[in-house]
Protein backbone atom coordinates (compact mmCIF):
# COMPACT_ATOMS: atom_id res chain seq x y z
CA UNK A 1 0.00 0.00 0.00
CA UNK A 2 0.79 3.38 -1.02
CA UNK A 3 1.05 6.53 1.01
CA UNK A 4 -1.83 7.80 -0.41
CA UNK A 5 -4.01 4.81 0.38
CA UNK A 6 -3.38 3.37 -2.64
CA UNK A 7 -3.56 -0.51 -2.93
CA UNK A 8 -3.32 -2.66 -6.82
CA UNK A 9 -5.72 -5.39 -7.12
CA UNK A 10 -5.92 -8.30 -9.09
CA UNK A 11 -9.21 -9.91 -10.35
CA UNK A 12 -8.97 -13.60 -9.93
CA UNK A 13 -11.28 -14.37 -12.52
CA UNK A 14 -10.05 -11.75 -15.65
CA UNK A 15 -6.28 -11.62 -14.32
CA UNK A 16 -6.49 -7.83 -14.62
CA UNK A 17 -4.92 -5.55 -12.14
CA UNK A 18 -6.80 -2.65 -10.99
CA UNK A 19 -6.24 0.19 -8.26
CA UNK A 20 -8.66 1.61 -5.73
CA UNK A 21 -8.27 3.93 -2.85
CA UNK A 22 -8.66 3.01 0.94
CA UNK A 23 -10.26 -0.74 -0.02
CA UNK A 24 -12.45 -1.96 2.72
CA UNK A 25 -10.71 -4.81 4.94
CA UNK A 26 -12.51 -7.50 6.32
CA UNK A 27 -10.92 -11.01 8.66
CA UNK A 28 -11.33 -14.03 7.15
CA UNK A 29 -12.72 -17.20 8.53
CA UNK A 30 -8.42 -17.94 8.85
CA UNK A 31 -8.16 -14.62 11.24
CA UNK A 32 -6.10 -12.94 8.59
CA UNK A 33 -6.68 -9.68 7.31
CA UNK A 34 -7.50 -9.07 3.58
CA UNK A 35 -8.64 -6.33 1.42
CA UNK A 36 -11.59 -6.84 -0.51
CA UNK A 37 -13.00 -4.77 -3.08
CA UNK A 38 -15.82 -5.01 -5.87
CA UNK A 39 -13.83 -5.62 -9.80
CA UNK A 40 -14.84 -2.97 -12.24
CA UNK A 41 -15.51 -6.05 -14.18
CA UNK A 42 -18.45 -8.31 -14.13
CA UNK A 43 -18.49 -12.11 -14.86
CA UNK A 44 -21.05 -14.51 -16.90
CA UNK A 45 -24.15 -13.51 -16.45
CA UNK A 46 -23.62 -9.88 -14.97
CA UNK A 47 -22.37 -11.74 -12.19
CA UNK A 48 -20.20 -9.46 -9.50
CA UNK A 49 -16.44 -9.84 -9.27
CA UNK A 50 -15.01 -9.89 -5.91
CA UNK A 51 -10.83 -9.03 -5.48
CA UNK A 52 -9.24 -9.99 -2.21
CA UNK A 53 -5.70 -9.55 -1.12
CA UNK A 54 -3.50 -10.43 2.04
CA UNK A 55 -2.79 -7.05 4.28
CA UNK A 56 -1.28 -6.19 7.61
CA UNK A 57 -3.20 -5.94 10.84
CA UNK A 58 -2.31 -2.37 10.80
CA UNK A 59 -3.97 -1.91 7.56
CA UNK A 60 -6.65 -2.94 9.62
CA UNK A 61 -6.54 -0.51 12.48
CA UNK A 62 -6.68 2.06 9.91
CA UNK A 63 -9.54 1.08 8.35
CA UNK A 64 -11.05 0.85 11.91
CA UNK A 65 -10.38 3.73 12.72
CA UNK A 66 -11.05 5.41 8.96
CA UNK A 67 -14.98 4.26 9.17
CA UNK A 68 -15.53 4.64 12.62
CA UNK A 69 -16.12 0.31 13.18
CA UNK A 70 -15.73 -1.66 16.00
CA UNK A 71 -15.99 -5.06 16.88
CA UNK A 72 -14.18 -7.52 15.20
CA UNK A 73 -15.04 -6.75 11.63
CA UNK A 74 -16.61 -8.86 9.07
CA UNK A 75 -15.87 -12.69 8.59
CA UNK A 76 -16.65 -13.51 5.62
CA UNK A 77 -16.59 -16.98 5.72
CA UNK A 78 -20.68 -16.48 7.10
CA UNK A 79 -19.67 -17.72 10.56
CA UNK A 80 -19.85 -15.93 13.74
CA UNK A 81 -17.00 -14.07 14.52
CA UNK A 82 -16.21 -13.42 18.15
CA UNK A 83 -13.69 -10.45 19.47
CA UNK A 84 -11.33 -13.48 21.06
CA UNK A 85 -10.50 -14.62 17.82
CA UNK A 86 -12.75 -17.97 17.92
CA UNK A 87 -16.00 -19.12 16.28
CA UNK A 88 -19.22 -19.95 17.43
CA UNK A 89 -19.93 -23.29 17.41
CA UNK A 90 -23.24 -23.87 17.18
CA UNK A 91 -23.66 -27.67 16.13
CA UNK A 92 -22.13 -28.61 19.96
Amino acid sequence: MTSEGNVTMTCMTTKQKFEVQNPTVVVLSNGRYAYKEKCPWTGKNDKELYAFKFCSAAAYEGYLQRTGDTAAGEDVSGGVFQDDGSRDSESN
